[in-house]
């Protein structure tokens, strides 16, 4: 009588519901803490230049477009809080690079102006994108 207690009449089962969520849970978590480099998305011209180089890691892209926007981050910002976010991100990284992608049309007081707030806010590299012609 006690073998029959103990006897199984079904083969076991591998429940694989919470196995799914798990694999749903990290699919999840990867897409949420992936980082996604993009280029900004004003349409820029760049202008030409015949000594152009190019820069190691990843500066901090500001852009401006052809009537002297600035856009930090694919978003549009006004130049006021431009010298606070440099500061912060300067602060966060000692050796933070800029780069300033303006339009060729751009006018150039406000290529100098974010040149020089860069400067105030403690980012010693600078450069503007250019073409290479």
């Amino acid at each position: 009588m006690l073998s029959d207690r103990f006897r199984q009449d079904k083969d076991p089962e591998i429940n694989m519901t919470p196995m799914l969520d798990v694999v749903f849970i990290l699919l999840i978590f990867f897409i949420v803490s992936t980082n996604f480099v993009q280029q900004s998305s004003v349409e820029i011209k760049r202008p030409q230049a015949s000594t152009a180089t190019s820069v190691d890691g990843s500066p901090i892209v500001v852009t401006l477009d052809t009537t002297g926007r600035v856009y930090f981050e694919s978003k549009e910002l006004d130049i006021y809080y431009l010298p606070g976010k440099l500061q912060q991100l300067a602060s966060q990284t000692p050796k933070a690079k800029l780069l300033v992608v303006a339009d060729t049309h751009c006018p150039t007081g406000v290529t100098i102006k974010v040149l020089d707030i860069a400067k105030q806010a403690g980012i010693s590299f600078s450069s503007v994108a250019s073409e290479i012609h």
